[in-house]
């Protein structure tokens, strides 16, 4: 048996994982109370260049060394090598290789899905200082109509929304706009709006200019200057969380493991907040005898069909004024009547560092003339989908080996029917289909949600309540994609943030009242 050590080591949070959700957290309180005890524990190692920095800001060397770093069980090894041996179900495809590889690794590198099931085969994990906040596409749309969440309050999800775009450096380009993209906004627009439908405009992106060049915001952005401005502030990398401490129904700390020694010991918290991801949320939870019903249950990843198109001679880039590099994209928002998100992603003069692959895949076709369409479907959410754990097998880190059960629906099916024939209908509007519009491999949008769900109500359906407390344990906090309870299409990382600055604003009231009430006795 592992020996574990207690130190007497003590901190008022304990924050684990060190992606968007829970940096908001360190950040939201280290701003409100600057004299907070922080420990936030990361499973990863730290990466080249500026803590938390996106890869896509970085140089090409760190950049590549950032991706082999945050593969978890495959660190260090070249994707080209872990592409010859996928499992059966995952494409290797274009497409599939720069939209999940590389910087990821898989959750299950041998999925087998139950008869009649479709699992979520492609479904991955980083793991490094900043999570997913240094790879993510900074894609961050408002949720709109059924997406937003009934039982918060709409001025409150709306101030959330806003405090989000502030961490996050959130921009929205109005429109109309002007040049090529207004061009293709102005044809989609009159293509998919109509009455009761969120209107077409660009996607909102988590960008901003720095003199002449566009910068990605990554995790560092959200976690700002807090070793500077509070003094008890640590971030601990290569650190797995092993299980939370529950004593008399409430959680007091966490039994940590320092991967590179093997030592084990324990940190005592006031607070503690688990944002691992939509995946190792659970697990962790699971790990340490929180097993509310709905754990793991309502998993929920929304459908991604994709294709390219080569733009008509009307869209070509050299009749139309130079812009500066940027990450224009349509959006043809979400909608209860329509319920999908749709975008056209422009490659001409795209500041994202995308990889075409070897040769000519695209038939000759120039970048400059190409579009990405990609339209994400809501699911239809059940709880027998779901990620399961196991009591006597472990993975990779030695935590609950994961089992994801996913199937599709007839009103899924009927929902990728209608997103692929909108791909269609988009590109016949642009230009030419590269080739038939394709379905992603399940688990390719990396946006799993529903596993630690909100509730109104503790009523079996949700592990945690709308301040993300969960049922039944006090003093413990969840965070990230896993906690958004409704069907969506679009992109969470918005939604995520904003929920967890509203949660640790209460955690941060509540610190700040014990003070108040200690310096009152102490007077």
């Amino acid at each position: 048996m592992t020996s574990i050590d207690a130190d007497g080591s003590r901190v008022d949070v304990l924050v684990i994982g060190s992606g968007p959700a829970g940096s908001t957290y360190a950040r939201t309180i280290g701003d409100a109370v600057p004299s907070a005890r922080i420990l936030m524990v990361e499973v990863g190692p730290a990466v080249p260049g500026a803590r938390g920095d996106h890869t896509q800001n970085m140089s090409e060397s760190d950049r590549a060394a950032a991706q082999l770093l945050t593969q978890g069980p495959d660190a260090g090894v070249e994707r080209a090598a872990a592409l010859s041996d996928v499992a059966a179900g995952i494409d290797p495809s274009l497409e599939f290789r720069h939209t999940i590889l590389p910087g990821l690794f898989f959750a299950d590198p041998r999925p087998a899905p139950a008869a009649g099931e479709v699992g979520l085969p492609a479904a991955s994990m980083a793991s490094g200082v900043g999570g997913m906040g240094i790879h993510w596409g900074t894609s961050s749309p408002r949720p709109q109509q059924s997406e937003r969440i009934p039982f918060v309050p709409a001025a409150e999800m709306d101030a959330a929304l806003d405090h989000a775009e502030l961490l996050l450096g959130t921009t929205t380009p109005p429109a109309p706009g002007h040049g090529l993209p207004e061009a293709v906004r102005a044809v989609l627009a009159d293509e998919f709006d109509g009455p009761g439908l969120t209107p077409t405009g660009f996607m909102p992106t988590s960008t901003h200019w720095e003199g002449d060049t566009l910068r990605f915001t990554g995790t560092g952005r959200v976690l700002g200057d807090l070793e500077a401005t509070v003094p008890g502030f640590e971030l601990r990398t290569e650190t797995l969380a092993r299980r939370v401490i529950v004593e008399n129904g409430t959680a007091v700390g966490a039994v940590l493991e320092d991967r590179r020694s093997g030592r084990t010991y324990e940190v005592r918290a006031d607070h503690v907040v688990v944002c691992a991801d939509g995946l190792r949320t659970p697990q962790v939870l699971h790990a340490s005898g929180i097993r509310p019903a709905a754990l793991g249950r309502h998993l929920n990843e929304h459908f991604q069909v994709s294709s390219f198109v080569v733009l008509d001679d009307g869209f070509d880039p050299s009749q139309f004024p130079p812009e500066p590099r940027n990450v224009r994209s349509v959006l043809t928002p979400f909608s209860d009547t329509r319920p999908m998100q749709g975008g056209a992603m422009l490659l001409a003069n795209s500041a994202y560092r995308l990889s075409l692959g070897d040769g000519d895949p695209l038939d000759g076709a120039g970048s400059d003339r190409l579009a990405v369409l990609a339209w994400y479907g809501a699911k239809d959410i059940r709880p027998d989908d779901a990620v399961e754990f196991s009591d006597t097998d472990t993975d990779f880190y030695g935590m609950p080996r994961m089992r994801i059960r996913y199937s599709h629906t007839a009103r899924d099916r009927a929902t990728i029917e209608e997103m692929t024939a909108n791909s269609v209908r988009a590109a016949n509007r642009l230009g030419t289909l590269v080739e038939p519009p394709a379905l992603a491999a399940g688990g390719s949008s990396l946006h799993y949600q529903g596993t630690v769900r909100m509730g109104e109500v503790d009523d079996g359906t949700s592990v945690c309540d709308p301040w993300l407390r969960v049922w039944g344990v006090g003093n413990l906090h969840v965070g990230g994609n896993g906690v958004i309870p409704t069907a969506t299409a679009s992109n969470p990382t918005l939604t995520t943030v904003a929920l967890a600055w509203r949660a640790a604003t209460a955690i941060a009231e509540t610190l700040t009242a014990a003070r108040i009430d200690t310096s009152a006795a102490t007077a």
